[in-house]
This record gives structure tokens, sequence and C-alpha cells, in this order.
């Protein structure tokens, strides 16, 4: 994940008026320290969260930390404690930019959360303490602890409010446990009135997951493969946050909450998170467009609220329509699929994930250490020696920060390369930058793809040019064939003589052709095409497409019954897509670890981000 640059637009003072507050779910050290994160928030911005996955992607991703790691790295404080202060001290610093919109708010906004180790969410008293613990640890009144809330959450979050800790009640999926977190916030102030405390300042979100229930649902409708189950595919998420908002309308309805508001008391908001679109096919916007609501809060990824400044709605949206949302969860029961299961089973992954990531960060952490301790007296982290070119390489650099060169090309600057600013082919083409954001959420669907066609083929035939087929060239001489997966053969001719070495080389009903175009109408591709839809019989089953949205190729994959078509993102150009479907679906055909793949990715693009000075940003020097 990447740092946003300063947004020009005005949506999200736009969507204040509407009452919905916009969050980062984003922190890094380098965005307290250039000022990013202080030009976000004269921009509008209301708060920010954070939680274990975001921590590993910004201190194994970047240097940002490595002073910091440098200094401690002969202490005997462990790993462990050594990140937790890490985080302890970045949201104190981010807190701190965010003081003025708490002031000015009374209190009502500009919070920054932390979130329990996610090893205590079956724990509800280690919940207590650890919450407990990281309140004071902070002591700062903006800061929100973030719970998840899970049955054994639920007396851990009444616990905590009761004594006065601001909570983020956070993986939530479904309306009933919703309804749990709402109880317990209501029974947590009526303690507080009961005991003569205030409630003015106490402030709790509840916090909704919303793409991932699409992600879940559109799974299990695809095996489904019926149309009235297709149908229902990328709206279930949408349709589950309505009702959860007419719950909560319904509760401030109540007369048992106009008492305690009469005494304060603040709303518990709604808190929409996971609002990145994991499917390409969907709006890229579609998690904002949809949910704006007062009383809300939308907590989004940087790259999600660059293109919401670009291109995204301001209208409330969200109110109205709850009958239609209950149709739609009433029609995915009918078409056999159980939104029950669907919410245990992401609550369950949603706190392994944070779990792997924690262990994952604790672990990082060691490594750097271990690298710091090495190093001789008087190196600095991320030094190399570069002799003769010291000088020259150090003036260069001195030029990008004078230009504010990597700010400006993950602002989508077209000025970086063309004095036109309206130069839209280039702003329409950098989607590369955070694509490894983007398609970590199609990993396993690519992995899962893969152990199907494993099954049954053998080998892997690429028709494609140019961008189509470098990528998947390389990746197919760095990894080759794991074991029990196809080989990969890269057709990017149309000379006879390689076809019909193609043709020879291999048992055509083990063969799958992948068919690769951006445009979805390169000649070469199509003519490539044709000769193999006809040596196999016309078997649609035996074809797939990577292309963008509605070109040519989507719609002939859809008319021959192709056994998949993957829909790229259109602002990624051809000879940068190896990141993107283009060279991802090849590379987990012949078995490449796409997941890690892409971890790996999005480590360097974290330390490439404008977070970082020049002289320690990979990309920049």
């Amino acid at each position: 994940m990447t740092a946003t640059s300063t947004m020009t637009g005005a949506r999200m003072p736009a969507l204040l008026e509407l009452g919905q507050s916009i969050w980062l779910d984003y922190l890094r050290r380098g965005m307290l320290t250039s000022g990013e994160l202080a030009a976000l928030i004269a921009d509008g911005l209301r708060g920010m969260t954070s939680n274990p996955t975001i921590f590993e992607q910004a201190i194994g991703g970047s240097s940002d930390y490595d002073e910091g790691l440098a200094r401690v790295a002969a202490s005997t404080r462990s790993d462990m404690e050594i990140f937790e202060a890490i985080a302890v001290e970045d949201v104190q610093g981010a807190a701190d930019l965010f003081r003025s919109v708490y002031d000015h708010s009374n209190g009502a906004d500009g919070f920054v959360s932390l979130e329990v180790s996610p090893a205590l969410a079956r724990d509800t008293q280690g919940t207590i303490e650890e919450a407990q613990r990281l309140w004071r640890a902070v002591d700062r009144p903006n800061v929100m602890i973030k719970i998840p809330g899970t049955a054994e959450g639920w007396p851990a979050i009444q616990r905590c409010l009761t004594d006065g800790i601001n909570i983020n009640v956070t993986l939530l999926f479904s309306v009933e446990y919703y309804r749990q977190v709402a109880e317990a916030y209501l029974a947590a102030l009526e303690a507080r009135v009961a005991k003569g405390l205030p409630v003015d300042r106490l402030a709790s979100v509840a916090s909704f997951f919303v793409s991932r229930v699409d992600t879940e649902v559109d799974a299990r409708l695809a095996r489904l493969d019926r149309p009235e189950a297709r149908a229902l595919a990328g709206t279930i998420g949408v349709a589950n946050a309505r009702l959860a908002y007419a719950a909560f309308e319904e509760i401030i309805g109540t007369e048992r909450w106009g008492r305690l508001a009469a005494k304060g008391a603040r709303v518990q908001r709604p808190l929409w998170a996971s609002t990145g679109s994991k499917n390409p096919a969907y709006s890229d916007v579609l998690y904002l467009d949809e949910l704006i609501g007062r009383d809300t809060v939308n907590t989004v990824p940087p790259e999600t609220l660059r293109k919401f400044e670009d291109h995204g709605t301001t209208a409330a949206t969200l109110p109205g329509d709850v009958p239609a949302a209950r149709q739609r969860l009433e029609q995915l029961a009918r078409v056999g699929v159980d939104f029950s299961d669907v919410a245990r089973v992401l609550e369950r992954e949603g706190i392994d994930k944070f779990a792997q990531s924690y262990i994952s960060l604790v672990k990082t952490i060691a490594t750097k250490l271990a690298a710091l301790r090495k190093k001789a007296p008087g190196a600095t982290p991320g030094g190399s020696a570069l002799g003769p070119l010291a000088d020259p390489v150090a003036r260069q650099l001195n030029a990008l920060t004078k230009q504010d060169t990597v700010r400006r090309i993950w602002a989508h600057d077209p000025t970086v390369w063309s004095a036109d600013p309206a130069t839209a082919e280039i702003t329409d083409r950098l989607g590369w930058l955070t694509v490894s954001q983007a398609m970590t959420k199609q990993a396993g669907d690519l992995a899962g793809f893969a152990d199907e066609i494993r099954r049954s083929y053998d080998r892997v035939v690429l028709c494609g040019m140019g961008g189509s087929s470098l990528a998947p060239e390389v990746l197919w001489r760095t990894f080759g064939r794991r074991d029990g997966f196809p080989s990969l053969h890269v057709l990017d001719t149309t000379d006879p003589r390689a076809i019909a070495a193609v043709n020879a080389s291999g048992d055509l009903p083990r063969t799958l052709f992948l068919i690769s175009s951006k445009s979805g109408t390169t000649q070469e591709s199509s003519s490539l095409f044709q000769h193999f839809w006809q040596l196999t019989g016309a078997r649609g089953e035996q074809f797939i497409a990577v292309t963008d949205p509605g070109t040519p190729l989507e719609r002939l994959a859809r008319e021959r019954s192709f056994r998949r078509c993957f829909t790229n993102p259109p602002d990624i150009g051809g000879r940068y897509s190896a990141l993107s479907y283009f060279g991802l679906v090849p590379a987990a055909l012949i078995g490449v670890d796409t997941a890690e793949l892409l971890v790996r990715a999005q480590r360097m693009a974290d330390a490439c981000a404008p977070g970082a000075a020049p002289s320690d940003n990979p990309g920049a020097a």
C-alpha cells in the first residue's frame, strides 16, 4: 500500500456536509514526517485506522523505521515489545496531527485507531487487559482501541467503553453481530450515567467490512453457475451494509437512545471498512459511492481515496431502499447461499489474516534488527558504496527532491513526463503504481483456478503480442514449471513454423489456450485464436482470455463460452502489466505462488512511496 499524495478535489468536505467522515486506512511514519498527512487533513481527512497488516507493510516495505530500529538494536526488549513501541509512537504522532480536528469537532472526529493483538480475538479478559494497557500507553483522547466484534469481544467492548476507552469495533460482517455490538455500547453508556460519569466525550464506531462480503459471496455464486445466482454478484456487500444502517437508524430512534442523547451521548457511528474494490470488473469507487449517509465513516485505502477524489459521487446514497436490500438477502438464501455461514467464514479468515500479519511483522522486525546488528560501526541503514558515482547520483537525487518528482508520480501528475497537463493517456495508464495492492485480493482466486486447470491440462499456450507476452515469457524462464502444473508456451508470432511446432509438440486435448490482448482486437492474437479454435473443434472449455473490460475479446469469450475471461484493470499499459492479470494468470497456471510474489512487490511499492526521501527510495535511487 502506498501513501496518498495531497488531494486537490473537494469531495471529502462535500461528504462531511452530508454527514460522512473519510478516514484513511493506512499509517506509515513517512507520512507524519513529510507533511503528507498534514496536507490530507487540510484537504478534509477526518481520521485514520491501522491494523497488523498495515504495520507489516509499512515496516517491512520501507526504510522509514530503520533509524529507530538501529537505536534499539542492542536493546533487551523482545521483538513484540519493539513493534508495540513503534506502533504507539506512530499512533501518537498521527493523533497529534489530528488533534485540531478532534478539538474543532468537540470530540466527534479526528480519531486514530490501534488494534489489540489478533491472538486475543477469542480471549475476553486478555482483550480487556491489552486494550487498557494500549490506551494508557498512547495517552491521547482522540485514539480508539480496535477490538474484534466476536462473541468473546462483546463483553470486552462493553467493559472498556464503561471504563471510558474509545472503541473501534472491527471485523463485523452481519447485522446480527452489529446489534450485539450496539447493545454493548448502549449498556456501557447507561452504566456510566448510573455512576455519574460523563458520556459526552466517549466515542465508538462499528466497523462493517463490505468488499470482503462480495468476494466470498461472489465465489459461492460462481460455483452455482445459475443465472439467478450470477445476477446477485457484486450486490450483497452493499445490501448488507444498507440493512446495518437501517438497524442503526432504528436504534437511535428509540426512547432508550433519546434518554442517553439527552445526557450528551454520541451515536456509535457505522464505519464502512474494506471499501477498496477487490473485483476489477466493479467500479473502483463502488463501496464509497453507494454508502454515503449521515453519521457514518468510510475508511478507505490510499489509492481508493485518490480515485474517489477524481471521480466519486457526493450524494446521500445510503438511506432508503431497505426493502430492496432485504430482498437481495432473501434471494441469496433462495439460491442456496447461507449468509450466516458467509459471516462466520469471513470472521475466522479476518482473524487469521491479521494474526498471520502480526506474526510476519514481528519476524520482519527480527530480520531487520539482525541485519542492523551486523552492520559495521558507523554504517547507515540503506547505505551503499557508489565510489565515483556518488556525486552525480547525489546531484540527481537532489534534483528529484527539488522537483518533488516521487510525490508527483504517485499523484498521477502527467507533467512529470509531458508539459501538457491534459495528457490523458498518461494519467489513464498509471494503474501499475498500485496494481500489487489490487491484485493481492485476487491471489486466492488465481490459486484456486490454477488448481482446477492442472487436473485437466498439461500445457498452456499463450497467444499474445508485446505487453501480453513479455512478462509471461520472463516468468516462465525465471520460475519454470512446478511439479504437477502445466508447462507454458508463449506464442507471440504468426510464423507458420512456430505454429506448426505448437501443433506437433503437445497433446491437443490437454492444452489450454490463453488468448491475451489488452485491446481485444490484436490481429495476431485473433488469428491465432481462429486457428486453434478450429483445431480443437470449437471447444470453449479449452480457452481462457485476459483483456480489458468491454473489449471485443471479452464479448467473444462470452459468446463462445470460454472457460474463463479475466478482465484487467483498464488503467494499466501493456508493458506495465506484469503484476496484473496479464502476468499473474499465466504465472499461477505454471504454479507460481502469486500471493507471495505480490507481497514482495507490495513491499517494494511501499519502499518507493512518497513518504520516503529520494535517497532512501529504491525507485528513485
